[in-house]
């Protein structure tokens, strides 16, 4: 029981490591709300709440949901460059936004990064030979289990 207790506490000081980053060096998250639910190399789920992101149709303003999706992509990216040792500016350098339903709640910003798509193999055999990659991640709004937005952002991964 004491290594499961030491498993779990060591994974929720390194979501408050990564929540305090994301606050300081995009301090909208704050504000927002935004908050880091899940985390680990290859997956992310972050949450926001309506309130403080609520338009004057009583939906999530659209400058909300995009600012929250970004966060919850770069901070996936930036945690699997530090869990693998890559010492690098991670940049986006391109996005774009689909709607698809109105955000009528509390909703969740989700990404995963594919280990099995060429992009990523791609992007490992850069890595190791400290070069540059551009990479592009999806980050998909969800609200009561439905699909209201997908952000497509296009990543540089700069050796520093």
């Amino acid at each position: 029981m004491g290594n499961k207790r030491r498993l779990i506490k060591k994974g929720l000081n390194m979501i408050k490591k990564y929540q305090s980053l994301v606050h300081q060096t995009i301090p909208l998250t704050h504000y927002m709300q935004w908050r880091i639910e899940e985390l680990n190399e290859n997956k992310i789920n972050a949450s926001v709440p309506l309130q403080p992101n609520i338009n004057i149709h009583q939906t999530g303003f659209a400058g909300s949901i995009y600012a929250g999706a970004m966060a919850t992509g770069w901070t996936l990216l930036k945690f699997w460059c530090d869990s693998h040792h890559y010492s690098i500016y991670l940049v986006a350098a391109e996005a774009s936004i689909s709607y698809h339903a109105p955000v009528t709640d509390n909703f969740e910003c989700r990404a995963e990064i594919d280990t099995q798509s060429a992009q990523y193999q791609k992007l490992l055999e850069r890595m190791q030979q400290n070069k540059s990659c551009a990479f592009a991640q999806k980050v998909e709004v969800i609200c009561h289990q439905k699909k209201c937005a997908i952000l497509t952002i296009q990543f540089i991964f700069k050796q520093e």
